[in-house]
């Protein structure tokens, strides 16, 4: 019945008011006792009585610690910060390879959380440690002042990183085990189970009695331990005298196993009968024991006798009128007291976070009642401060990645993504409102030549004074892009003469009459310019952009510094086009001029072939040996990429599979794969029939998709991959950074690797901006858990730079160009030497 009063007709504050009620009238009873008949009968028993009250607070502040280191660590469990930051340390902490960079930034919040939490439970100590029982973070007290330190590595070695509360950056300096902190978690409890007992362990160190909490730190599903945590308070020999102090007798702490006779327990009730007061000629004299994990320690309390007559004396008179007064005193002001410090309080909080569950992290106002409510409350905004501040460097971190993605890091110019965009919505205003835009197509003669022989260097700063020089002739409404190299297009919308655009031309063309100073280099460059009228030279974006390239190209013919309409004209260029579309059309059937080509993926970390990328190549009978540049997008055009993807999918597994068997071991092959033949084929059939047929292991086979792809029809996008990915079959998105980065959407995509494009490492490590976007992909990759290639590596410092990235995979002429079946096997086999 008592226990259904309390739970169901109180409240807390009715709750706590019974409780100090009964208490107060407890002690107050107990009290009275004590000096009408206990003190009168014997002083020896008053003496134990008193020297019991101090055992008695020293137990009671032992179980009150208990109780606040329990309640200390149960954050723990409902931290979800720390928690992800457990799960990121257990997935990705490497000794020896330790990433400084993601790790390290991660335990310093960690140890800043600890801190925090450690300051406002008023404890000593605190340590994390992770899922394989090793210490992450920690935070110790030495005198008023906290130390935050927090476990790195460098070369698979231990290396601590230590700040005080005040000071603010992290030191290094050599680990050394603390005395009170083991590098290593003790279990004094099983991994396996919820720990609800039992998380208290007591220990004897350095003069003082150490009592930590102890509790796991479980996943989501609560069935396996993520890590540990431990927090500790000290009950020293400050804490001794400041008892002795208070209770005018001396108490000392100590392991000297000459007490063991005159001990009795400390915790039991029956070490509490069983309590021996030895009296000498001065002294009342009490020793009571406790163990810990250090053995047994000893309590020893000592009253002089003198004193005790003395102050029961005098005291004697005043007690009982002292006592009536309080007792009045303090049940009227209950009420108000409980209401006031517990009641409001309480529900001011709870409306401080009820703001934050709002997603408003506007400050609250703060309570102000000089105990621990008045630092929740504080932490409440400290909170809300953090959250807010954690959202607005994620937006503003997606901000930047599109930036990146529509945009060239070189010049600042458009890309040729954000250039479509531009040109499509251009030709939807003019189609609705009759006019007229022109795309123009500007290249730079022999370009080439003066990257060959004066470098890239000179060749990027080339490129960037002549976008400046060319922004100066254009108008603000005017588009200017790069599309690669040295190759740009300009959208000039709402034009109402062809004169208007031979205008524009005039001008850029005067603009390069002027020579270009580079590094105290004068360089001569002339441009070439092709232009495509909407909606006479094409009415879609594809149409416009094909017919400016031929009229550029028509204007190359014709010599430097010179600009070509498209025109039908152009008809003999169109002729040799559907030539070059009969010839691929007549070699689709049997197939016997396409021929494939193998370039090896060397692992970073065996410095071995574990991969090889399967590229098509044509030695047409009437055009001779063609690149791939020029007749994949004839092919996807015309969509006979769908029976030569085909082909290409089972001769390359055809030819993995015989490598194999001839015990030439690799572990995938790679197949690039049109976003033609995945929309428009039956692709996951396709491949189910390839399997079959070439004994290929679903497993060794990987297809790189395109961003493009991805772009067109998202949802039918991912229906079709996960497909694929049900298949056990990788998937790797080509050239990634280069066209569609949404971050929200890779997130969803069943891929497991990401090819950094060439174009990213050309020029790094120089170039700070394709640093920067190499690590945001990089880092991007491992936290969501993808492998990474990086294409198109070239040099030593590339290779290194990439190594000391984490890439997984290098693919470059810096170990090989594409090579045919039989120079392949040699390739591999000169590594095994």
């Amino acid at each position: 019945m008592i226990r259904h009063l309390f739970s169901k007709k109180l409240s807390l504050s009715a709750k706590l008011s019974l409780i100090i009620v009964s208490l107060m009238f407890f002690i107050f009873a107990l009290i009275g006792f004590y000096f009408d008949s206990f003190l009168k009968e014997n002083y020896l028993q008053e003496t134990k009585k008193r020297v019991l009250h101090g055992f008695e607070r020293i137990a009671l502040n032992i179980k009150t610690k208990e109780k606040e280191l329990i309640t200390g660590i149960s954050f723990a469990q409902t931290d979800e910060l720390l928690k992800a930051s457990l799960d990121l340390i257990n997935k990705y902490e490497e000794k020896n390879n330790y990433n400084h960079l993601l790790l390290d930034e991660e335990k310093k919040s960690i140890a800043k959380n600890l801190l925090d939490k450690v300051k406002h439970s008023f404890n000593d100590d605190i340590a994390l440690y992770g899922a394989n029982e090793e210490l992450i973070a920690y935070v110790t007290k030495e005198d008023t002042h906290y130390t935050m330190h927090f476990i790195s590595y460098e070369n698979a070695q231990r290396v601590l990183y230590s700040k005080d509360e005040n000071d603010t950056e992290f030191v290094q300096r050599a680990y050394i085990e603390e005395n009170t902190i083991a590098f290593r978690h003790a279990a004094f409890y099983k991994n396996n189970e919820m720990l609800q007992e039992d998380t208290v362990s007591h220990h004897f160190l350095k003069n003082s009695l150490i009592i930590k909490g102890h509790n796991n730190i479980y996943e989501e599903n609560k069935t396996k331990v993520a890590g540990h945590i431990e927090m500790a308070s000290r009950l020293d020999a400050a804490y001794f005298a400041t008892l002795s102090e208070n209770l005018n007798m001396q108490i000392t702490i100590n392991n000297d196993v000459n007490n063991t006779s005159d001990a009795t327990p400390l915790m039991y009730p029956e070490g509490v009968k069983q309590l021996f007061v030895k009296k000498t000629d001065t002294h009342y004299r009490a020793v009571m024991s406790m163990q810990t994990r250090q053995g047994e320690i000893y309590f020893v309390a000592m009253l002089e006798q003198s004193l005790l007559q003395t102050k029961f004396e005098e005291n004697r008179k005043k007690f009982f009128i002292i006592l009536l007064f309080l007792m009045v005193a303090m049940l009227l002001a209950l009420r108000t007291i409980v209401k006031k410090a517990l009641q409001k309080p309480l529900e001011l909080l709870m409306k401080q976070i009820e703001k934050i569950a709002q997603r408003d992290y506007t400050p609250s106002k703060v309570l102000y009642s000089g105990d621990e409510l008045e630092v929740i409350s504080k932490s409440v905004n400290t909170l809300a401060t953090t959250v807010s501040k954690r959202e607005s460097e994620l937006k503003a971190s997606e901000e930047n990645l599109f930036y990146l993605s529509n945009h060239d890091t070189l010049t600042g110019l458009p890309n040729r993504r954000f250039f479509t965009q531009r040109l499509e919505h251009a030709i939807k205003i003019a189609r609705r409102n009759s006019s007229k835009a022109a795309v123009l197509m500007l290249d730079l003669d022999e370009f080439k030549e003066i990257n060959d022989s004066m470098g890239h260097d000179v060749g990027d700063k080339l490129l960037q004074s002549v976008t400046q020089r060319v922004l100066e002739n254009l108008r603000s409404v005017d588009t200017f892009a790069r599309i690669g190299g040295d190759e740009f297009y300009i959208l000039i919308e709402q034009i109402s003469n062809i004169k208007d655009i031979q205008s524009v031309i005039e001008k850029i063309l005067e603009g390069f009459r002027d020579s270009f100073h580079v590094d105290d280099t004068e360089l001569k460059v002339t441009a070439s310019i092709g232009i495509a009228i909407y909606p006479e030279n094409g009415e879609d974006a594809l149409s416009l952009i094909k017919n400016v390239d031929l009229a550029m190209y028509k204007s190359k013919s014709k010599g430097k510094n010179s600009f070509s309409f498209f025109s039908q004209n152009l008809s003999q260029e169109l002729h040799e086009r559907m030539e070059w579309i009969a010839a691929l059309k007549q070699s689709v059937k049997t197939f016997d001029e396409f021929f494939l080509e193998f370039q090896p993926k060397v692992s970073c970390l065996s410095k071995k072939t574990v991969s090889v990328e399967a590229l098509v190549r044509w030695r047409s009978e009437k055009f001779g040996l063609l690149s791939p540049l020029k007749f994949i997008p004839l092919a996807e055009e015309t969509k006979i990429i769908i029976d030569l993807g085909a082909w290409i999918l089972e001769e390359a597994c055809s030819n993995f599979v015989q490598l194999q068997k001839e015990g030439f071991i690799l572990e995938q092959i790679s197949v690039n794969v049109s976003s033609i033949q995945l929309k428009d084929s039956d692709m996951v059939q396709t491949l189910r029939k390839v399997i079959e047929k070439t004994g290929i292991k679903a497993q060794q086979l990987e297809l790189e998709i395109t961003e493009s792809y991805i772009a067109t029809n998202q949802s039918r996008a991912l229906q079709t991959l996960r497909e694929i990915q049900a298949m056990e079959i990788g998937l790797a998105i080509d050239d990634f950074g280069t066209g569609y980065s949404s971050l929200s959407y890779l997130q969803k995509l069943p891929i497991s690797r990401l090819k950094i494009d060439k174009s990213f490492v050309d020029h790094i490590p120089e170039k700070q901006e394709d640093v920067a976007i190499v690590k945001v992909i990089l880092a991007l990759a491992k936290t969501l858990g993808l492998l990474v290639t990086a294409e198109g590596v070239q040099t030593q410092e590339q290779l290194a730079f990439l190594e000391g990235q984490d890439c997984d995979e290098i693919q470059g002429y810096y170990y090989s160009k594409p090579l045919g079946i039989e120079a392949l096997k040699k390739f591999i086999q000169e590594e095994k030497r």
